[in-house]
């Protein structure tokens, strides 16, 4: 968790405060905001003593009136006014909206004259602070939303309270140090049809396959010597007059490593439309297509982020889906080229798997990692490649793709101006401002696809 650094106090204010604020609750504190009238008070009493008149008198009492009046006023409410923040919703994923609710209670039988909220938080652009007021035993609530640019991790608060008394002599402050974790998730969209290897399937399907019989055939063909006469079709054989053989339809290709490059050398670009950005859009896509869609794989993470290897092994289901997605929200660029990645995790990735690289390294690098895919290929690993490329991004592309051709490794090329759908989108209402003609202004409610 992210911790606020304390601000420097010196020991004068320590002492100003420390006074003011005594028998009060932890977290509630009084400072004086203007002291030099008390200054005056000595003068007074002096005058008084030496040379006694009303003006004295006068000016004495209304001091020590008037400071009193406002002492007791800011420590009544500091001690009875309560604060509640409450955030809707628990899931955000970047471009959704974050709303949240507040709520100034005043139990006490003071009017609030003012109450400024000051906020903490360091999501990017979200700046929640606010002035409000309410009469005596009354509250009063608002509402905030921004909307959640960027993935990442942020924290919402500390915050705290600050009032005042009508003659602006003292302020009153209440403290919330606690904050709350917000965890903002890549997006996740419709990716186009991606070829991925098929041909052996993982340990859960062959089992089922063992158990439910043979595989459907999806073609015929004529007999080669060599063929299997379990894989005859001896109804299309009768048919035809000559010897038929089934041509079996091929399974997925095991359990799915998605493989993230996130070599801060080979990215290029700035914010949503950076390669790294897509990229990361991309691998929760992809495990998100790979967790939900039709043929519901088994499926895992290999990137490195800072200075952190991340691997998360595949498994199948929801849960690993949302804990592929938290391990990409803070990702950030590393140090790490893809071919060194490849070439100290292969020996942990086992054999008939399936390796979905995601990176935009189609440069000068581009040999060394596909010669480790190439290496993964003869430990029996199979591979597929996400390639990512700016929008101007031209050079050493098509060497790079034309060689995945030659080495016959699926892949397919999306540069970073490609629109893709939200794959999960929802339909909100909001309350919008309209201005007319002749100056004035009305409310009305929206009705907008968010995703």
């Amino acid at each position: 968790m992210a911790v606020r650094s304390a601000q420097r106090i010196s020991w004068r204010d320590r002492w100003r405060m420390h006074i003011w604020s005594r028998g009060l609750p932890a977290g509630v504190a009084i400072e004086a905001r203007t002291v030099w009238p008390l200054l005056l008070l000595p003068f007074a009493l002096f005058g008084q003593l030496v040379t006694p008149h009303p003006v004295w008198v006068t000016l004495l009492t209304s001091i020590v009136g008037v400071y009193a009046i406002g002492y007791a006023w800011v420590r009544e409410q500091a001690q009875r006014i309560r604060l509640t923040r409450r955030r809707t919703g628990t899931i955000l994923v970047a471009g959704d909206s974050l709303q949240e609710e507040f709520a100034v209670y005043n139990e006490s039988g003071l009017p609030l004259l003012w109450a400024s909220f000051v906020d903490a938080s360091d999501l990017p652009g979200y700046a929640p602070g606010v002035v409000v007021a309410c009469g005596a035993r009354s509250e009063y609530r608002w509402k905030t939303e921004a909307v959640c640019e960027r993935r990442g991790v942020f924290q919402l608060g500390p915050h705290s309270l600050e009032m005042g008394d009508p003659f602006g002599l003292f302020r009153g402050v209440q403290r919330y140090d606690s904050f709350d974790r917000l965890l903002i998730y890549p997006r996740v969209v419709q990716l186009p049809e991606v070829a991925l290897p098929r041909g052996a399937a993982d340990g859960h399907t062959r089992r089922r396959r063992s158990l439910a019989g043979a595989r459907p055939a999806a073609s015929v063909r004529d007999y080669v010597p060599g063929d299997s006469l379990r894989l005859v079709h001896w109804r299309t054989t009768a048919h035809r007059g000559r010897l038929t053989t089934k041509e079996l339809e091929l399974e997925p290709s095991g359990d799915v490593w998605i493989v993230l490059d996130l070599d801060a050398a080979v990215q290029r670009g700035e914010g949503a439309e950076s390669t790294l950005e897509y990229s990361i859009m991309l691998a929760a896509s992809m495990a998100a297509e790979m967790v939900s869609g039709r043929e519901r794989r088994a499926v895992g993470l290999l990137t490195v982020s800072g200075e952190d290897a991340i691997t998360l092994a595949p498994q199948p289901g929801q849960a690993q889906l949302w804990a592929i997605m938290a391990a990409l929200a803070p990702a950030r660029p590393s140090a790490t080229p893809l071919h060194a990645l490849l070439q100290r995790s292969l020996p942990l990735l086992g054999r008939r798997h399936t390796l979905v690289v995601v990176t935009p390294s189609l440069g000068d690098h581009a040999p060394l990692w596909i010669a480790e895919l190439v290496r993964a290929g003869r430990q029996g690993l199979f591979s597929s490649v996400l390639a990512v490329a700016a929008p101007e991004q031209s050079m050493h592309v098509d060497e790079c793709l034309a060689l995945l051709t030659r080495l016959d490794i699926p892949h397919q090329l999306l540069r970073t101006d490609l629109r893709l759908r939200a794959a999960l989108t929802y339909r909100r209402r909001r309350k919008v401002i309209r201005t007319t003609p002749t100056g004035g202004a009305f409310t009305v409610e929206v009705e907008e696809e968010v995703g």
